[in-house]
């Protein structure tokens, strides 16, 4: 007989492994209770995941518990927050233990490691998979750092490598599963660490979960300016252009990956401060361009001509 819901979280998602002192009542009442950490501010983002959408139809577990997981933590590491903890909603067709087991293993396996307890959730039956987490982060007092911040003349950075994610994506559904392309599409990183370096240096951040210019694009709104970008400053892996050529390996890093990298700005006058990071174990980053006081998103090709770039990234409508 299969498990029903209760069972299932009893033995799958029962959160044993963690000490964490911030969780004061844990899960297995109406509400988990947890401490609120002195002289910081707490932050709050959710995201679903629905199969075959942001993920393949049977697709393997490991790959849907590091999607989630890392998808959310993403919003917390563009704030420069550290995780505080999380809460899982799931949707299941049916009971199917052995994918059920090697998910929770592998989710738990990656909350231990950004210290994120599990404090709660509810499984329910559906007519598709579909997951949805709720994560809690946490920042110094008034450190936060937004999508509105940045001013004319701030620097333009990325984490990591664009692109690697779409094209990864494109290699996984013609049966390629074995390469680092790929593996940046299945189990991407949250930049944490990075988002924390960052407070007191970044004018504004945000994470490219739509595609840079989609998310820059937000990132301009929000401020109010448009941005230069220097397209020969890209940061592109090896890999993705020795796959696609130099073209389309720009269009990849331009367009709709969800790298989980993070976008930022820096002051003229903080720049110096980013060597720091290149300086450090943290990913690499890359200075890609300017803002600009013109609303616009502008890309600047190797001979000096400029181009107007369209704000396109993934839309569910």
């Amino acid at each position: 007989m299969p498990l029903n819901e209760f069972e299932i979280i009893e033995k799958y998602f029962t959160n044993s492994w963690t000490n964490n002192s911030s969780v004061v009542i844990a899960p297995g009442d109406d509400c988990a209770v947890l401490a609120t950490p002195q002289g910081k501010e707490l932050c709050f983002s959710t995201d679903t995941l629905n199969e075959g959408v942001h993920f393949l139809d049977q697709s393997p577990p490991d790959v849907v518990a590091s999607r989630t997981l890392a998808c959310n933590l993403s919003d917390i590491a563009a704030m420069g927050g550290d995780p505080y903890g999380c809460l899982l909603a799931i949707t299941l067709t049916e009971v199917k233990e052995p994918w059920i087991r090697d998910f929770s293993k592998k989710l738990f396996l990656l909350l231990e490691n950004y210290d994120c307890p599990l404090v709660g959730g509810n499984i329910s039956k559906g007519a598709a998979l579909s997951l949805t987490m709720t994560v809690i982060g946490s920042v110094p007092r008034g450190k936060a750092i937004t999508r509105s911040g940045a001013r004319v003349g701030d620097g333009i950075y990325v984490t990591g490598e664009l692109g690697d994610s779409i094209k990864g994506l494109e290699l996984v559904k013609s049966g390629e599963t074995d390469n680092y392309l790929a593996a940046r599409y299945c189990y991407p990183v949250p930049r944490i660490e990075e988002g924390k370096a960052l407070r007191g240096i970044a004018s504004s951040m945000i994470d490219i979960s739509d595609g840079l210019l989609s998310d820059l694009g937000h990132l301009c709104t929000a401020s109010g300016l448009g941005a230069e970008i220097r397209l020969d400053s890209l940061p592109i892996s090896t890999d993705l252009r020795e796959t696609c050529g130099e073209d389309s390996a720009i269009s990849f890093a331009l367009g709709q990956s969800d790298d989980y990298e993070l976008c930022f700005t820096i002051p003229k006058e903080c720049e110096k401060k980013i060597n720091f990071l290149r300086n450090s174990d943290l990913v690499s980053v890359t200075k890609i361009g300017e803002m600009i006081e013109e609303q616009k998103l502008l890309g600047l090709s190797g001979d000096g001509e400029y181009i107007e770039l369209q704000s396109t990234g993934y839309m569910h409508f």
